[in-house]
């Protein structure tokens, strides 16, 4: 055999994703598998064997067009388990615009060695505490490989469904002790439907569940007592500090050494209490170890505690540009080697100032943006998935977004009669645009869920100012009348939180306005409070930010053919 780099992690091609759900105006969760690739030969070969429709398809975000099967009946699929050391990959993972904000084990964070970072914000159930589309998600990848394609790359099953991510990762682990790492084994995998309720609410869910094909559980259970002593470090695992510690022989372990890099108060209690059973060191330096032990404990406490404060100063920029910012802090030091004082002093660097009022008007607080897209081995975009149990509800329209909706409906001149009769009139003009724009029967835009609300304000993005007069009587208290200066400052805001700057910022207000933005042309008032509606409908949701963005370019597609 040739040569390798030995430092480069090698993988096979991916050809295709085996997606789990579809975006229409918002994720919805499909009750049937959709295969997807760039090359249209791989979806027309499964739609020969499976049936179903071939389309072009545009995934959101960033990319080209693809090719989608469309086959309500396509709910089970014959797959084969590729020969990998490990096909499947899990992980907890922050996304913005930006990219990969971080991405963690359910301990600490990728190449970091610090905790989670959703952890260290909002808890162990961070899912529950967290803010809105701000929680980190559980991600769960298969590699599968597709018998009847004339071709060994991979496609990628993804979910982000709590059931299959505790079910998927024993079935691998349990296929792997059966066979090793280098048979291919064929399997079967279905979507199930099923029902859940949370907090009195009846919640929908699909779930991927998988088989061994051709093979009785008899059978599959020779298999793995054949196996067990070839693969007896496939049982339960432990953590590294205590693979390291229980490898060697108790007199000759240094617990004050190992207490002194231990990175979890867990393992600074394990090493101390197998120091205590080793009576010979306990008696010759047991003082020694309780006091070094007592002195790291309190200095992890600390450094979880400042490690919180960071992460949360740090909110908006990825965990790649948080490492890069750091080494340029202290000198080439990396970040998982510092001390708490080190990080206390870290997080003055980049904490955000308060604003002077004094300067307000004079110049915007510069807003923290991420360094670039994570280099992680596994590197996939966030998609429109929404499965197992990741049912996404559409509640009604905010009363507070009414406002700025029917002043934009009044400058659009949708309902812009005047005199005698033209309440009504006004009335039945904004019902019936309402209804040709989200597709059902709207009496006002009180009626709106918030997904079509985004709609609607898309579409009024898109439309030119013939009424301009109406906004200029709107009250002290709506945006137009707010200091220009402090809505900058909230737009900039706002965009940062979705890892938005420069020139792609510039990019996004000129598309919202309608024209062209640049620095020696910046946004007037009027179009920074477009801005403002357009980031706030998408309460800081990356997918959702996009999603309106297309709405408007389509809008305004469309509007220069007619």
């Amino acid at each position: 055999m040739g040569g390798r780099i030995k430092d480069l992690q090698h993988r096979m091609r991916t050809i295709g994703r085996i997606r789990l759900g579809t975006y229409e105006g918002r994720p919805k969760a499909s009750e049937f598998f959709i295969p997807t690739s760039e090359f249209e030969h791989f979806i027309r070969q499964l739609a020969d064997i499976y049936g179903g429709d071939v389309e072009q398809w545009k995934p959101q975000g960033d990319g080209g067009m693809q090719w989608r099967l469309m086959n309500p009946d396509l709910k089970s699929l014959d797959a084969i388990i590729p020969p990998l050391r490990d096909p499947l990959d899990q992980a907890y993972e922050k996304w913005s615009r930006g990219g990969k904000q971080a991405r963690c084990d359910g301990e600490t964070v990728a190449n970091l060695g610090r905790p989670c970072v959703c952890k260290a914000q909002w808890g162990p159930r961070f899912w529950e505490n967290a803010p809105p589309q701000q929680a980190c998600k559980l991600h769960t990848r298969l590699n599968i490989w597709i018998p009847e394609i004339q071709d060994i790359g991979t496609w990628l099953l993804e979910t982000k469904g709590a059931n299959a991510g505790k079910e998927l990762p024993g079935f691998v682990d349990m296929i792997q002790a059966m066979f090793g790492t280098k048979v291919a084994v064929p399997i079967s995998l279905w979507l199930v439907p099923g029902t859940a309720r949370e907090k009195g609410k009846l919640k929908l869910y699909t779930k991927v569940e998988a088989a061994i094909r051709g093979m009785t559980s008899m059978q599959a259970a020779a298999r793995i007592m054949a196996a067990a002593p070839e693969h007896a470090e496939l049982g339960a695992g432990a953590s590294e500090d205590r693979l390291a510690i229980e490898s060697g022989k108790p007199e000759q372990t240094d617990y004050i050494g190992a207490i002194r890099v231990a990175q979890t108060r867990e393992t600074v209690t394990h090493l101390w209490r197998q120091a205590k059973a080793d009576r010979d060191t306990w008696m010759t330096s047991g003082a020694k170890i309780e006091a070094e032990a007592a002195k790291r404990a309190k200095e992890i406490d600390r450094l979880a505690e400042a490690w919180k404060d960071v992460v949360t100063a740090w909110e908006g920029g990825n965990m790649d540009a948080l490492h890069a910012e750091f080494a340029d802090f202290s000198r080439g030091r990396r970040i998982e080697e510092a001390t708490a004082d080190e990080l206390v002093a870290f997080l003055k660097r980049i904490q955000p100032a308060e604003p002077d009022e004094a300067q307000a008007d004079k110049q915007a607080p510069p807003v923290q943006a991420p360094a670039g897209r994570s280099t992680e081995d596994i590197v996939v975009p966030p998609d429109d998935d929404v499965v197992d149990a990741d049912v996404v509800d559409d509640p009604q329209v905010a009363k507070e977004r009414l406002p700025r909706l029917n002043i934009m409906i009044g400058e659009r001149g949708i309902a812009s009669h005047t005199g005698k009769g033209s309440t009504a009139a006004n009335k039945a003009a904004k019902a019936e645009w309402l209804t040709e724009t989200v597709k059902r029967p709207v009496e006002s835009t009180a009626d709106l869920t918030e997904s079509e609300a985004d709609t609607v304000m898309a579409r009024l993005k898109s439309m030119p100012i013939t009424n301009p007069g109406k906004p200029k009587q709107a009250t002290a208290e709506q945006p137009q009348q707010q200091d220009p200066a402090e809505r900058r400052t909230h737009m900039l805001h706002l965009f940062g939180q979705l890892g938005i700057t420069g020139d792609d910022m510039l990019r996004d207000i000129s598309i919202i306005a309608g024209t062209t933005v640049t620095m020696a042309a910046p946004p007037t008032p009027e179009q920074i409070n477009d801005a403002i509606d357009v980031l706030e409908s998408a309460t800081g949701d990356p997918d959702a930010y996009d999603t309106i963005i297309g709405q408007i370019q389509e809008a305004r597609a469309q509007q220069a053919t007619n």
